[in-house]
């Protein structure tokens, strides 16, 4: 099936198990007077349940599916298949660009390869990273403007919570081709 929005919306953002909720800093005084976003201090991600006291006593339906306490290993593999209605980020109304796919400290891009003059491009590229989670869970693609001279400029990106997704019923599995042609 294709979805013509983002997964996330169609998944009420993978959060079927896990819930994300934000951590906020207490303020010093009640005459403190702010904005949240600068109390903003982190987010814990979990689930409360609720159970009658005789529901509880049996340990397999409250535990059940619970991570284990300690880091997982995964493999990630992200298709880049194209790119639509690109913003142009030269002076000839086009762009030249290439992805960036970055988790944690790992990055990869397809920068050698980057598409010229094209604001529709067609990548049919795949990239695999090794992450872990909790540590390494915000899957980063942006989509860069390759430029002879100068820094390449940002057109624009978008993060994806790979624990979530890793941890929703959906699993987030798909299948494509092994071998992508133009």
């Amino acid at each position: 099936q294709i979805y013509n929005s983002e997964l996330e919306n169609e998944f009420d953002n993978f959060e079927d198990w896990l819930c994300i909720f934000p951590l906020h800093c207490g303020k010093a005084n009640e005459e403190e007077d702010g904005n949240e976003d600068e109390h903003f201090v982190g987010k814990y991600k979990g689930s409360f349940y609720v159970y009658p006291t005789e529901e509880a006593s049996t340990e397999p339906r409250v535990s059940q599916g619970v991570p284990r306490n300690r880091p997982i290993k995964v493999l990630v593999r992200v298709y880049i298949v194209k790119a639509t209605n690109l913003s142009p980020a030269d002076p000839n109304g086009k762009a030249d660009p290439y992805v960036v796919v970055t988790v944690g400290q790992e990055q990869k891009d397809t920068k050698e390869r980057y598409i010229p003059k094209q604001l529709n491009p067609v990548f049919g590229e795949v990239v695999e990273l090794t992450v872990s989670f909790p540590m390494e869970s915000e899957l980063t693609v942006a989509i860069f403007d390759h430029d002879l001279v100068g820094s390449d400029d940002l057109i624009g990106e978008t993060k994806i919570d790979l624990e979530n997704r890793f941890y929703s019923k959906h699993r987030a599995n798909c299948g494509v081709a092994s071998q992508y042609d133009m």
